[in-house]
Formats: structure tokens, C-alpha cells, sequence
């Protein structure tokens, strides 16, 4: 006789001579109707329709998949970084002397002031000019992302600002045609 056997045949014996604090075996129905359940999803996979949602589970799953992954590689605030940073190289170059820093700073200056002054020949123009103003950044630092026209005389501009590093406000300016050009009412 096998050792299984011997141990299964003491179990019982053991089991039906102390009565008490053992708990009773099983009942055969709870363990039928626990593989029945189990048994459930490998039943469907046998029909038509089990397959076809199978598949559908499990494409489902991937492009979830898929997509999430594309979600998590965003663009970075660098990558933005680098998109506003590229400007012409004139306006790029330092400005020569000792004042270099107070010179570049009161040139920004007075550009938006003299841009927010007179009309700007479009939208995009008067609604950066404006914005720098405001926020008192330089134009350059001031990118329009997206123009609607209203009516005639009328555009929304969608401008973006860099600030900081870490500071990119973004803000909708309602421009209007004055005369030959475009001002910020």
C-alpha cells in the first residue's frame, strides 16, 4: 500500500473517532458548486459569443495599455522650454557694454510700450505686445498659440507667457481693429 493511501485512510479515522473541536469534512455539493463557478468562464470560451468577448476583453486591455503608456511620456516642461527659447539669432545676441543687463531690460521695455502704443499691423502682434506689457516679460518671452475671429473687427488671441522656469500663464486677449492696425481695447 502507497503512503497516500495510508495517510488519507489514518485522516478519516482520525477525524470520525474525536468528536468535538474538528471541523466536518466538506460537503460534496459546496465543492460541486464551487468548480461549477470556476468552471464558468472555460464553458463560455467553448461558445461563439464567450470567444468573441474574450477577444474583445483582451484587445480592450491592450490599447488601454497602449494608450496609457502614451499618456505617460508627455511632453516636458524642457521640451517646452526649448520651444520657446527658440528665437532669431539678432535677438538672441547679448547687447554689448556694461549696461548689457539694464540695457536688454529697458529695450524690452520700451518695445512693448511703443508696440501697445500704436496699432499693430494683425492680431497676433497687438495680443503679444499687450500680454508682455502686462506681465511685464519681454515680447520675445510671449508666444501666440491659437487666433478666433469674432467678427469683422473683432479676434480672440490665445497667448502664452514664460515667466519662470515653472511660471507659463496662458490667457485668452480680445483684440479689435482700430483705424489701419489692431489694438487691445
Amino acid at each position: 500500500m502507497h503512503a497516500e493511501a495510508t495517510a488519507v485512510r489514518d485522516a478519516k479515522a482520525v477525524g470520525t473517532g474525536v468528536p468535538g473541536r474538528w471541523s466536518a469534512p466538506p460537503s460534496d455539493a459546496a465543492i460541486r458548486a464551487v468548480v461549477s463557478l470556476g468552471l464558468i468562464p472555460l464553458r463560455m470560451l467553448g461558445t461563439r459569443l464567450g470567444r468573441r468577448l474574450a477577444a474583445t476583453v483582451v484587445l480592450s486591455l491592450i490599447l488601454v495599455g497602449a494608450v496609457s503608456a502614451l499618456y505617460s511620456h508627455a511632453d516636458t516642461p524642457a521640451t517646452l522650454q526649448r520651444s520657446l527659447n527658440a528665437v532669431p539669432a539678432a535677438a538672441s545676441k547679448p547687447v554689448a557694454g556694461s549696461r548689457a543687463k539694464g540695457a536688454a531690460t529697458s529695450g524690452a521695455t520700451s518695445l512693448a510700450a511703443v508696440a501697445v502704443s500704436r496699432p499693430a499691423k494683425d492680431p497676433r502682434s497687438a495680443a503679444i505686445a499687450w500680454y508682455a506689457k502686462r506681465l511685464g516679460v519681454s515680447p520675445d518671452r510671449v508666444q501666440a498659440l491659437q487666433q478666433q475671429r469674432v467678427n469683422g473687427t473683432t479676434t480672440n488671441v490665445m497667448v502664452m507667457a514664460q515667466v519662470s522656469e515653472t511660471n507659463v500663464p496662458t490667457a485668452f486677449v480680445t483684440v479689435k481693429r482700430a483705424g489701419g492696425g489692431w489694438k487691445v481695447p
